[in-house]
């Protein structure tokens, strides 16, 4: 062939490989923004409301926008702080390596929740925006991970894209990418961190030279990915598990690869150093790294008391049978009993891990990597195994991606089946597979965003009436003290409505305890549950002048005009009672009524100075001899 006739071929050529690229490029860009689609859609008001937890996280992330120190603990529950430090109490910090409340958070996902409240604000869109961004930055990460794992494998060119888009679509991946925690995002990380591990073997087995990072380089980008991932999620700490199980083995088996030992030693060394700052926290209060983890072991309907074998052995049924037919029922988690998978993903991962065992006797570095991918999957499932109340889709979220890549795999493998098959069915391959991915993708649309959005019980589920509460308080006059009856253990929604201002609304039990009477010529609102029939009528005794309002999210509001007096008058006093911390109360009236052989005194209290302690009254009623008669505290 001259010369002449073979530019024109060459460049045609290349024109093909453009666009070829080209396309793949944009098969790409559209999962992306599909994936991106699915989970900013309406993200600020689905899920409704902000659910304790989320709230919580955001209370954290407004205390670093704000330049706070911490520890901070935002609620009356939390009295384990004395446990957890022992004797080492913590130095105040601006920046926590660990976020003490709540049981305690790994920090990565607050910092950028900070970023996120800094950019758009405090609200719902700016917590979850975190998970979503993570979610859609986890299809590329799979994508990449895939594309590591499957390198040039003849046949497999489809099996980035097809595990993008399945991970783009599944269910459990959606709804905790539109959920303010922490999970999604150790999703990018864990699959990065595999990305480069695999990355740094193609380097080393094919061309060392070519790219611009070095195997070495790819190896401890692979160690610092794996150390960052304990800031992200308790799951993280697993993974190290899948390359201890892995590596060993595979230097064993296959002699090639042990010249790279000390490639894997800078990994390992890496991941170590990455993770330092958190390991020593942890080692320095152990009650946060062992607490959680024996608390998720030891609670939940499917724990065996003192046997947990039995336990961990019951919870592989659960996990098989929440992967397939029905899954987790907890509504935050997941649309109750739907299962991980829908059929058409049941099917695809099926054929995915009955593929990899049709290749068993393939070529040593398929299997490998064949190998590789069902250790993962394991690993990333004792999360949930170990556990009390499996399947718990959360502690699942690990296997999202590599569940994705085996069902790749699966409709991969079916792909070319179809194709292979004489007669009509081979053109129709692709449209097959194609169609049972739109009705796949349909499917999850269909779950979430109507079936799920549309569930009864998920407005209470997310604190909705808590967070219209706090949104209402928050629009009150400044001047104007509000209350809240009975108290509650969580308030972070309720405090995150009201910008992390702690101090703005206190809450108090109205059935048995002292009813606050807020500040003088300052109007006061109560704001009380429908349930709490005695208070409402203590506040119309006290206040007749006050107004009940119709009830609204969940409370009904009483209020009181500024003018209204604070004391009956009957019997007013000036008796003061300090305390040893020089902390003064006084009591400013009484009030006795006798019905009966009862009765009744009501005391009225007014703080002198500022109160940082609980105090206990009482009342001695004396005979005509000055002997106690009786007492009540």
């Amino acid at each position: 062939m001259s010369k002449r006739a073979a530019q024109p071929r060459r460049a045609a050529d290349r024109r093909q490989a453009d666009r070829r690229r080209r396309s793949q490029w944009l098969t790409l860009a559209a999962i992306l923004l599909l994936a991106t689609l699915l989970r900013f859609w309406q993200l600020g008001d689905l899920p409704p409301g902000l659910y304790h937890d989320e709230a919580y996280n955001g209370l954290d992330a407004l205390a670093l926008a704000q330049g706070q120190t911490f520890p901070n603990f935002y609620e009356g529950w939390e009295l384990y702080a004395a446990d957890a430090h022992a004797n080492r109490p913590p130095a105040e910090t601006r920046f926590p390596i660990f976020f003490e409340g709540n049981y305690g958070r790994e920090p990565l996902h607050i910092y950028l929740m900070a970023l996120s409240i800094k950019l758009f604000g405090a609200g719902p869109f700016a917590l979850r925006a975190v998970p979503a961004a993570a979610g859609v930055l986890a299809v590329f990460t799979t994508f990449l991970a895939a594309q590591a794992l499957v390198h040039n494998r003849p046949g497999t060119q489809r099996v980035p894209y097809l595990a993008a888009f399945l991970l783009a679509i599944l269910y459990p991946a959606l709804t905790f990418s539109r959920f303010g925690l922490r999970v999604m995002l150790f999703l990018p990380l864990e699959t990065l961190t595999i990305y480069c591990f695999w990355q740094a073997i193609n380097r080393a087995q094919n061309d060392p030279g070519r790219g611009r990072l070095s195997p070495l380089a790819w190896f401890i980008l692979a160690g610092v990915g794996l150390g960052l991932g304990i800031y992200t999620y308790a799951a993280a700490r697993l993974l190290p598990l899948l390359f201890i199980l892995f590596i060993p083995l595979w230097f064993w088996r296959v002699p090639a690869a042990r010249p790279l030992w000390r490639a894997v030693a800078a990994m390992a060394a890496a991941a170590l150093l990455t993770a330092a700052p958190l390991l020593i926290f942890f080692a320095r209060y152990p009650y946060f790294f062992i607490f959680r983890t024996g608390y998720v072991a030891n609670k939940g309907l499917g724990t065996f008391p003192d046997r947990p074998w039995l336990t961990w052995l019951n919870n592989i049924g659960r996990v098989i049978r929440g992967l397939f037919w029905y899954g987790e029922t907890h509504l935050r988690h997941n649309l109750p009993g739907r299962a991980y998978l829908d059929p058409l993903q049941a099917s695809f991962f099926l054929l995915g891990l009955g593929h990899l065992w049709s290749q068993r006797h393939s070529s040593q570095g398929w299997r490998w990597r064949s190998l590789f991918l069902l250790l993962w999957l394991g690993v990333m499932l004792l999360p949930t195994l170990l556990s009390g109340d499996a399947p718990h889709f959360g502690r699942m979220a690990g296997i999202a991606p590599v569940v994705a890549i085996l069902a790749a795999l699966g409709a991969n493998w079916l792909w070319d089946w179809l194709a292979a098959r004489p007669g009509r069915v081979a053109p129709l391959a692709p449209w097959l597979i194609l169609t049972a991915l739109a009705l796949s993708a349909s499917l999850a649309v269909y779950d979430y965003f109507i079936r799920y959005a549309n569930h009864p019980d998920l407005p209470a589920a997310f604190y909705q009436d808590d967070w219209q509460l706090g949104l209402a308080a928050a629009a009150e006059p400044a001047s104007t003290t509000l209350y809240l009856t009975p108290t509650q253990e969580e308030m972070a929604t309720i405090y995150f409505a009201l910008n992390g201002d702690t101090a703005r609304l206190a809450d108090f039990y109205g059935p048995g305890g002292v009813v606050p009477a807020g500040l003088p010529n300052q109007p006061i609102l109560y704001y009380v549950r429908p349930a709490d029939t005695t208070t409402l009528a203590r506040l119309q005794d006290f206040f007749p002048t006050g107004q009940a309002e119709a009830a609204q999210f969940g409370v009904i509001p009483f209020r009181v005009p500024a003018e209204a007096p604070r004391l009956p008058g009957r019997n007013p006093t000036d008796v003061a009672f300090s305390s040893p911390a020089g902390e003064t109360i006084a009591l400013v009236d009484w009030v006795g009524l006798r019905e009966a052989d009862q009765l009744y005194v009501t005391l009225y209290w007014q703080a002198v100075s500022p109160l940082t302690a609980n105090y206990t009254a009482y009342v001695h009623l004396l005979d005509e001899a000055g002997r106690l008669a009786t007492q009540l505290d």
